[in-house]
C-alpha cells in the first residue's frame, strides 16, 4: 500500500479513551517459550500448518518483511510496557526481526471495553489501518461475535525488495523489478505493513501478561484464526480466549505455536501456498523435535 504511515496517535487516543483496567493480572515473567508435549504424527504436524494458513493454493501466505515494533493499548502503563517486551520476546525465539526500542509502532494489541465500538470509531479516525476494506467489510469485522478480531493491512514487494505499485482502483500490483517467477513461485511476496489485534477488556480478565502477549503475537505476527487452530487437535495459545471455564488452558506459547511462528519466518513467502506449507511443515517437525516432540 504505497504512502502508507503509521499514526503513532493512535497509541494516546486509545489509551486516554479507555479505562485502566488491567489486562492481565501479573507482571511479565520469564517463564520458558517451549513447553513439552506428546509424540505426534505428521499428519498432524502438516494439518495445524494447513489450519493456521487459510489460504488457496495457488495464493500466497504473508508476513512481516519489515522489523515488527509492538505496542499495547489500553492497559496500564507498566502492563503495556511488559506485553509489548513478552512481544519482542517472541519474536526473537521465532526469528522475527524487531525494532529497537522508541521505534514507530506497526503491531498493535488494542483492549477495549466494546470492540465493535471502538473498531467503527478508528475506520473514521485512522482509515489506513484498515488498508483496502469496504465500509461493509470494516461492520463486518465490528460485528465480529468473538472476543478478539485481527487484521492485517498489506501490500507486495518485488523480488528485489521493492515496493509495488497498486494503481488506484485496480486489485493487481505493477512489477517493475528484474525477478520473474514459476510455477511454484512468484515474483512478487505478500508483505505485512501494519497489524492490529483489538480485543474485549473482559475476555483478558484473570489471564497473565504472558498469555496475553502470546495471545496477541500469534495473531500479529501471522494472519490465523483461533477456530480454525481449534479444529486442528494441538496445543495452541490462540483457544485461550474461547475455553471454557472448567477447560484447561495453556501459560505460554506452545512448542506448536512457536514452531509455526518460526516456520513462517525463516522460509520464502514467495512460494504458493501450497508448496510453502510443505517447508513450513518440515521447519515445524524440526521445531517440535528439539522441545522433545517427534513425528512419525
Amino acid at each position: 500500500m504505497s504512502g502508507f504511515v503509521l499514526i503513532s496517535a493512535l497509541l494516546t487516543a486509545f489509551a486516554a479513551a479507555q479505562s485502566p483496567t488491567p489486562a492481565a493480572d501479573a507482571p511479565a515473567d520469564d517463564r520458558d517459550i517451549i513447553v513439552k508435549g506428546e509424540r505426534i504424527r505428521y499428519e498432524q504436524i502438516s494439518g495445524f500448518i494447513k489450519a493456521l494458513t487459510n489460504v488457496p493454493s495457488g495464493g500466497q501466505i504473508g508476513r512481516f518483511h519489515s522489523e515488527v515494533c509492538p505496542a499495547a493499548v489500553g492497559h496500564p502503563k507498566l502492563q503495556a510496557a511488559a506485553i509489548s517486551e513478552r512481544m519482542r520476546q517472541v519474536a526473537g525465539a521465532a526469528e522475527i526481526r524487531a525494532a529497537r526500542a522508541g521505534c514507530t509502532p506497526n503491531v498493535f494489541l488494542i483492549a477495549v471495553p466494546d470492540k465493535g465500538e471502538a473498531i467503527l470509531q478508528m475506520s473514521k479516525k485512522y482509515p489506513a489501518y484498515f488498508g483496502n476494506m469496504s465500509a461493509h467489510q470494516v461492520k463486518q469485522l465490528s460485528a465480529d461475535p468473538h472476543p478478539a478480531v485481527a487484521w492485517q493491512v498489506e501490500n507486495r514487494l518485488g523480488a528485489d525488495g521493492e515496493e509495488l505499485e497498486q494503481p488506484a482502483g485496480t486489485d493487481y500490483y505493477v512489477v517493475k523489478g528484474t525477478g520473474s517467477g514459476s510455477r511454484i513461485r512468484s515474483g512478487s511476496v505478500p508483505n505485512f505493513i501494519a497489524s492490529i489485534v483489538v480485543v474485549d477488556l473482559k475476555a483478558i480478565g484473570g489471564l497473565t501478561v504472558t498469555q496475553v502477549a502470546d495471545y496477541a503475537s500469534m495473531r500479529a505476527f501471522a494472519e490465523t484464526d483461533p477456530a480454525r487452530a481449534a479444529k486442528a487437535g494441538a496445543p495452541t495459545i490462540l483457544t485461550i480466549l474461547d475455553a471454557a471455564d472448567e477447560q484447561q488452558i495453556p501459560l505460554t506459547l506452545t512448542a506448536w505455536d512457536l514452531g509455526y511462528l518460526k516456520s513462517l519466518y525463516t522460509t520464502s513467502n514467495d512460494y504458493y501456498a501450497n508448496f510453502h506449507r510443505g517447508e513450513m511443515a518440515h521447519v515445524l517437525k524440526q521445531e517440535l523435535a528439539k522441545s522433545g516432540q517427534s513425528g512419525n
